[in-house]
């Protein structure tokens, strides 16, 4: 197996090892308005986490459009209330909240319901931990395609690794957990 691939392998591996049940970790970083975010205020709504790098040319391009065909669709089925979406940073000195705006843009993201997360790198990397990964490889990011179903409670629910996340499965767990 080539190095990457095992390293990511692991991050998988690990990232999949969490226990579902488990409460969120505080936080409290900036979003792509440059207003601080904290975990506490998307209490009550389920949330659908991921975690990007604006300069990814791999993972993040094809998750980042998923779920913003999920986030379509959900508006569409008039979820969107109930929902939202956040993206964490795993490159915090690259992705401050202009450039995490820009590439919402990119996108077609509707930032009502979607946040683009950054913070001091001590700050940030904290929070990607308690996640389940550890994304940083010397001066290489090395990290899956995780996304973090978590319910309106703060608990974690569920935990994807497809990079090839299906909009109709994915819609499908956010209607469970929204009862």
């Amino acid at each position: 197996m080539k190095p990457l691939a095992a390293v990511l392998a692991a991050v998988l591996l690990f990232a999949c090892a969490r226990q579902q049940g488990e409460k969120m970790l505080p936080f409290a970083l900036v979003d792509q308005s440059g207003a601080t975010v904290r975990s506490e205020s998307l209490r009550g709504r389920v949330l659908v986490v991921s975690f990007v790098f604006t300069t990814c040319v791999e993972a993040c391009p094809l998750v980042t459009a998923q779920l913003a065909r999920v986030q379509a669709r959900a508006r569409t089925e008039k979820l969107d209330g109930r929902v939202r979406f956040v993206s964490i940073t795993l490159d915090p000195i690259t992705d401050t909240p202009d450039v995490l705006r820009r590439y919402a843009a990119a996108y077609g993201i509707d930032l009502t319901t979607w946040h683009f997360l950054t913070g001091a790198s001590d700050d940030v990397a904290r929070v990607v931990r308690a996640f389940g990964l550890s994304a940083v490889a010397r001066e290489r990011i090395v990290h899956g395609s995780l996304v973090v179903l978590v319910d309106s409670q703060g608990r974690i629910a569920e935990r994807r690794t497809d990079l090839e996340l299906d909009p109709d499965r994915l819609l499908a767990s956010l209607r469970k957990l929204l009862g």
